[in-house]
């Protein structure tokens, strides 16, 4: 009854997103759009949050409606939450973020799903270990907890564990969905290590943690991208645009420093945090060698270097599939233009 009860009422939250791609005439119908996420509080959705707050969508003519899901690990025990890769492909929603690797895992079992923009650039996950850990060596024979094994997190860290010398053989990998469920199996004596992501690294801190590395050193790999249902987008081409337009001045607006201060207040409200680790936060995306911050126009040669990576840990497998099977630049481009 409990999953029957959820379904439902993500159901009717879809249904009173009234206008959809396809779904009627005119300038409303075609410039709005339903955007599914299933995580509200994240850190990586601050380029929307601050389009949103600042009018750009307002001012490129486009309206976007957030439609909230559970994501699995999330779900009260016993319920089966709609996905928002199954709400994409039933058309209930317009767009949606995804992971690189789990975009093209979906591709290759035929979902129709194409990239058209980076969702949030390259996000932040650290490597932080427990204070006996001194360095990437004393991991060794120890417990690190990951996220599942063809999970982009998961082939991040593995590669930043190469370059530090360390082979998969030579820790334990611990699988375990959401930084809160890693964090906590970080703060017991069962794991020595965790790959977290913003804030969980910060409360990690806290308790006595610290970082050993972050995935961004491995490169600019291509982590998440906003993807959509083709033959729907290319109906809608104009909205798809006016999102990506919007998202990218965000962008700008949270790199420049003048804005700095106002992109902390933000982040505070849409965090629940205070300033002190709302700023923490920032520093590190802010941070120009961290290359967290996306440009519009989505580099293929990092795309190909992202398929490479999964290969080389045997994600996908040979020939490796061309990155233009996934992802489809057009819309990103007409938004520079």
């Amino acid at each position: 009854m409990k999953a029957q009860a959820l379904a439902s009422t993500a159901l009717g939250i879809l249904a009173l997103a009234a206008t959809a791609f396809g779904s009627g005439s005119g300038a409303c119908a075609a410039d709005t759009i339903r955007y599914g996420i299933d995580d509200e509080q994240n850190i990586n959705r601050l380029p929307q949050v601050v389009a949103e707050r600042e009018g750009f969508f307002a001012r490129e003519g486009v309206e976007v409606k957030i439609i909230p899901f559970t994501v699995s690990f999330r779900a009260p025990p016993g319920a089966n939450p709609i996905t928002m890769r199954d709400a994409m492909s039933k058309g209930d929603i317009d767009m949606s973020r995804e992971q690189f690797p789990l975009l093209i895992n979906d591709v290759m079992a035929g979902r129709k799903f194409v990239a058209v923009s980076i969702a949030s650039g390259n996000p932040l996950y650290f490597v932080v270990a427990r204070p006996e850990i001194k360095s990437f060596a004393d991991l060794k024979g120890k417990t690190l907890t990951i996220t599942n094994p063809r999970d982009g997190i998961t082939v991040w860290t593995r590669k930043l564990l190469a370059l530090h010398g360390l082979a998969d053989a030579d820790v334990m990998l611990k699988n375990i969905a959401g930084s809160q469920g890693r964090l906590a199996c970080l703060k017991s004596t069962e794991c020595a290590a965790a790959s977290l992501a913003q804030p969980a690294v910060l409360d990690a801190i806290e308790a006595g943690s610290h970082t050993l590395g972050l995935t961004n050193e491995i490169g600019p790999p291509l982590y998440q991208f906003d993807i959509v249902d083709p033959g729907r987008a290319a109906a809608n081409r104009d909205a798809i645009v006016k999102y990506i337009r919007a998202t990218t001045a965000a962008v700008r607006f949270i790199q420049e420093p003048k804005n700095h201060d106002e992109v902390v207040k933000i982040t505070m409200a849409f965090m629940k945090e205070p300033e002190n680790r709302s700023r923490e936060m920032l520093a590190a995306i802010w941070d120009p060698k961290n290359r967290v911050l996306p440009r519009a126009v989505i580099d293929m040669d990092s795309a190909k270097a992202a398929i490479a990576l999964l290969g080389e840990y045997d994600v996908l497998k040979q020939p490796l599939p061309p990155p233009e099977r996934f992802i489809d630049t057009a819309y990103a481009e007409a938004a520079g233009r």
